[in-house]
C-alpha cells in the first residue's frame, strides 16, 4: 500500500513576463543615440529623421535631439492611402526656433479674442427673450383652482348638521 496519496501536477501555473510595449520617450523630450523611443508589434509607427528600426520593430534614436511626432499619408501596393505617425529626432536648434514663434502667435490670438468676446456677450444678453413658464409653474397654476373647488364642498355638510339640531 502507498504511504502518500497520488498528487497531480499543475500544468498551468506558469506565466510569462509582459512585453512592456508603448511609447517610452514622448514628443518634446530629449533623446540620446541608442535610446528606445517606441516598442511596438508591427510597424504602427514609422521611422523618420535620425531614427532606425530594430528587428522587433522597436524604434531607436540614432542622433541626439528632441523627439517629434507627425502624421503622414502612406500609399499601399493596392492604391489605398493610410495616415500613419512618423517618429523623428530633430536637433535641439531646430526645435527651439519653432516653438517660441508659435507660442507668441497663440498669445496674441487669445488676447484679441478676449477683447472682442465681452462686447459680443453684452449685446447678446440685452437681446435675450424672456424664459417661458416651466412645467412646474404651469402645474402649480392648475392645482390652485382645484383646491378652491374642494372648500365649498365642505360647507353643505356643515349646513346639514345645523338643520338636524
Amino acid at each position: 500500500m502507498a504511504h502518500k496519496k497520488a498528487a497531480g501536477s499543475a500544468k498551468n501555473l506558469r506565466d510569462s513576463q509582459p512585453q512592456y510595449r508603448g511609447v517610452k520617450i514622448f514628443g518634446g523630450q530629449n533623446a540620446v543615440p541608442g535610446n528606445i523611443i517606441i516598442r511596438q508589434q508591427g510597424s504602427k509607427y514609422e521611422c523618420g529623421k535620425n531614427t532606425y528600426l530594430a528587428a522587433d520593430f522597436t524604434i531607436h534614436a540614432s542622433a541626439e535631439g528632441v523627439v517629434h511626432f507627425r502624421k503622414k499619408n502612406f500609399k499601399r501596393f493596392d492604391g489605398r492611402t493610410y495616415l500613419k505617425t512618423v517618429v523623428e529626432v530633430l536637433p535641439a536648434s531646430e526645435v527651439v526656433e519653432k516653438k517660441p514663434v508659435a507660442k507668441k502667435e497663440l498669445i496674441k490670438k487669445e488676447a484679441v479674442k478676449k477683447e472682442v468676446a465681452p462686447k459680443a456677450e453684452k449685446t447678446e444678453k440685452k437681446a435675450a427673450p424672456k424664459k417661458p413658464a416651466t412645467k412646474k409653474e404651469t402645474i402649480k397654476k392648475e392645482v390652485a383652482p382645484k383646491a378652491e373647488k374642494k372648500a365649498p364642498a365642505k360647507k353643505p355638510v356643515a349646513k346639514k348638521e345645523a338643520k338636524a339640531e
